[in-house]
């Protein structure tokens, strides 16, 4: 038998696997450890770097060091992969053409807002003027009002909560299945959840994300999220340097960040730290949010 050590912080954390990570994370960990504990290595055992061995799971990277003569196995760091777990626990559909999705990223940067206007279609609400009007825009000329109503519903069908189509001179506005499950969900949590799962199934989202926080299963650091980051894995050249190009930027980066707030995916948002997680993702997914 070997001995596992570790710091006295990664010792708390494997003391109570429960309190530090989700429930799928657990039970890979734990049978890492055991085999750790029986044998001293595993076989599948990546080479990390000369002097830090490297367990890849599917929720979870493991790096340890062992002193094998010693019976003992230092206990590195356990790296969560959080955007992984949630991504298998939501489905992620990808059934976009990317060259149509990134012509058209949304300028409408308020989730709680993309929900409000949900409920307002929901009520019948489908002219621009009028929806950007109860969406609270007191623009100066009905111009702006009724493009705050545009960019409201570009969201929306970015997002594929809503259909639109030309009828003679008019435009016919629906909500989709998925927009109707928000639309009449018992609870805003639902609807966030319900939410987060569009966001994570529109390609340029789901992309920034994997760049952000999915190398957090590595030791070293990853992508910050900021304009340059957004811009160069999603936008298409002809919007890098349009006038609407920060706009839209500050959409994916303000969808990103509130994903991560509600759901727990940690991201970088600065060189210096992570964005914390929240309890979701240690949550078990609840019933309703699965839209199949």
């Amino acid at each position: 038998m070997f001995e596992i050590v570790s710091t006295p912080e990664l010792q708390k954390k494997i003391k109570n696997l429960q309190g530090y990570y989700p429930p799928e994370a657990c039970q890979e960990i734990n049978h890492f450890l055991e085999i750790l504990k029986q044998d001293g290595h595993l076989s599948k055992t990546n080479f990390y770097d000369i002097n830090t061995n490297e367990i890849a799971g599917l929720y979870c990277n493991l790096f340890y060091k062992p002193y094998l003569e010693e019976k003992k196995i230092l206990l590195i760091d356990i790296k969560m992969k959080a955007a992984d777990i949630f991504k298998q626990r939501f489905t992620i559909e990808d059934d976009w053409d990317d060259n149509s999705c990134v012509d058209s990223i949304p300028q409408y940067d308020k989730p709680k807002k993309i929900i409000e206007a949900i409920l307002l279609i929901y009520q019948g609400i489908t002219d621009s003027y009028e929806l950007g009007y109860k969406l609270g825009n007191r623009g100066k000329k009905n111009v702006y009002i009724s493009r705050h109503g545009q960019y409201a519903k570009q969201a929306l069908e970015a997002l594929k909560l809503i259909t639109r189509m030309r009828q003679g001179n008019k435009w016919l506005t629906e909500l989709t299945q998925k927009g109707r499950l928000i639309a009449e969900a018992p609870n805003e949590d639902l609807q966030v959840r319900l939410l987060i799962e569009a966001m994570l199934s529109y390609p340029p989202v789901w992309r920034i994300i994997d760049a952000v926080s999915l190398k957090q299963s590595q030791l070293n650091s990853v992508l910050v999220l900021n304009d340059e980051v957004v811009k160069e894995l999603t936008f298409p050249e002809v919007l890098k340097d349009a006038d609407t190009s920060n706009r839209r930027s500050q959409t994916l980066k303000n969808w990103i960040k509130w994903i991560s707030k509600k759901s727990g995916i940690p991201i970088r948002i600065h060189e210096e730290g992570v964005q914390l997680t929240i309890p979701m993702l240690f949550a078990e997914v609840l019933d309703g949010a699965n839209t199949d």
